[in-house]
């Protein structure tokens, strides 16, 4: 018996040295859970020796937070002698705590008794940091998705597996507790849009082509959503197909679309009501000039009706001086008609009409207008078209709405010099970037600098009884133009405004 009682101690030495050399944190209690073992391992990774921690002594270790509920768990374990498994903070030789989980199992007789329990430490604070930092992200993304209205979804072909985002049920309105299905997903796709969703899940399936779509959903109560849904074939190791996509409801930006579209439809319709308005307040400002251009043929035609009728009524009728002065009045009839019908281009309200026009052509019919007007002021009128010019893309009556403007402020802001020329001068060109460039330079009194960066912001004006609109209206007609105006000091007296056009080299001008 002696040699039997050495034999065990031999084994609970050699066992005792290899649970103190074991890469585990290991300890043993007795049947009502006092502990009577802790390996040299758990005794140097929590810092506390044998004696402070024998018995109950290792539960000053644990976290304030998980002390309770983990020896409430203990203790139920002993009384009912079933395994033990909980997780809880402890604080470690470094004075921090980290995460372990704590398992124990009972030792029984062959009667079925506890003799002893044993159990281990086991540190798992890197998986809970993963699992805090996985929740975080999952968190983050749950949240991303709700605040961008996206949500995700994974789908496997072979087996019609489908997994939708939280977000992904909502923009669908349905239960959680739903199994999403492609046959549900379509219950919801407006009816037009039935057909090409249908035909895109198709390719899709067999991982033709990735989705990417915007279409409409019927939700049950009759509203209308706009949805857009991109997606991409993946494939495992295995070559089995995997549709990833995201599903974005879009309605808001659809509606947003919408509302900006009308906006600027009125924003259209106010401005060629504004270049109306501008056309024929400046037309009122030249109702001398028009009076003359209509009274000159008008004139001439009385004068020549008269001399044909003289020569017709002679005792030998003239024929061939009578014929003459008819030609002369089918002229002056021509040349009234033509003024009358650029006049009624300028009251006319109607949508633009952007045309192949010579920038030049327009230009001298502006001045048709302008010249009686520049005359009465004392103002010389000089052109200086470059020929050869490119044709520009534009319309009519709108870029000799800009010139009258411009020209007319040239001439009013003259009307005051009496120490120099009144001088007129409008060019044309083409500049660097092959663009067409109108000038109209005045010797004014110039550009008050006070003003100069609000030349052509809507209501400001120098003038008495201005409205203020006339640059503003040019800018909104030259930039409508996808051109640019601007104005300048000249070098001496006065001010130059510019305005240029793109060119269109390649189609001939009208």
């Amino acid at each position: 018996m002696p040699q039997a009682g050495a034999q065990s101690r031999q084994v609970e030495d050699e066992l005792r040295a290899i649970l103190n050399n074991a890469p585990v944190l290991a300890w043993s209690t007795f049947p009502d859970g006092w502990t009577d073992f802790l390996n040299e391992r758990w005794l140097s990774t929590f810092n506390i020796s044998w004696e402070e921690a024998l018995g109950f002594g290792w539960a000053k270790l644990i976290h304030r937070d998980d002390t309770a509920n983990m020896l409430k768990q203990w203790q139920t374990s002993v009384q009912n002698g079933v395994a033990f498994a909980t997780e809880a903070r402890f604080q470690c030789f470094d004075g921090k705590y980290r995460w372990f989980l704590n398992r124990a199992d009972p030792l029984r007789d062959k009667t079925g008794k506890v003799i002893k329990w044993y159990g281990t430490n086991v540190d798992i604070e890197e998986l809970k940091q993963t699992e805090t930092r996985l929740r975080r992200s999952e968190a983050y993304l749950t949240e991303a998705q709700r605040l961008s209205l996206t949500g995700s979804f994974g789908w496997i072909p072979s087996t019609g597996e489908i997994h939708w985002s939280d977000e992904s049920f909502r923009i669908f309105q349905y239960d959680p507790s739903v199994k999403p299905t492609v046959k549900l997903a379509l219950q919801r796709v407006h009816p037009d849009d039935h057909a090409f969703v249908r035909e895109a899940i198709d390719e899709a399936s067999r991982g033709e082509t990735n989705f990417d779509l915007t279409h409409r959903l019927l939700m049950p109560g009759g509203s209308v959503k706009h949805v857009h849904i991109r997606s991409r074939a993946v494939r495992d190791a295995n070559g089995n197909l995997e549709v990833v996509g995201a599903i974005t409801d879009v309605t808001a930006t659809k509606k947003a679309e919408e509302a900006l579209h009308e906006n600027e439809q009125r924003l259209h319709a106010a401005q060629t009501e504004l270049s109306h308005i501008g056309r024929v307040a400046t037309l009122g400002e030249l109702t001398a000039s028009i009076t003359h251009e209509v009274n000159q043929p008008l004139g001439a035609i009385a004068a020549n009706a008269a001399a044909a009728q003289r020569w017709l009524t002679r005792s030998t009728p003239d024929i061939e001086e009578a014929r003459s002065a008819i030609e002369r009045i089918a002229h002056e009839a021509h040349r009234a008609a033509a003024v009358i019908s650029r006049m009624r281009e300028l009251y006319k309200k109607a949508d633009p009409k952007k045309v192949r026009l010579d920038i030049n052509d327009v230009i001298n019919d502006a001045m048709l207008l302008m010249r009686r007007e520049a005359t009465s002021s004392q103002v010389s009128l000089e052109l200086e078209l470059a020929s050869g010019l490119p044709a520009v893309l534009g319309d009519r009556v709108q870029l000799q709405q800009v010139i009258i403007n411009l020209s007319l402020n040239g001439i009013q802001a003259m009307a005051n010099i009496a120490d120099r020329p009144r001088e007129l001068l409008i060019r044309s060109k083409q500049d660097e970037a092959d663009q067409v460039v109108v000038a109209v330079q005045d010797l004014g009194s110039g550009i008050d600098p006070e003003i100069a960066d609000k030349l052509f912001s809507p209501f400001l004006t120098t003038k008495p009884n201005g409205m203020g609109m006339g640059l503003s209206i040019c800018r909104s007609i030259i930039e409508a133009h996808g051109g640019r105006v601007w104005a300048s000091r000249n070098s001496g007296p006065g001010t130059t405004f510019n305005f240029t056009l793109e060119a269109c080299p390649e189609l001939p001008a009208r």
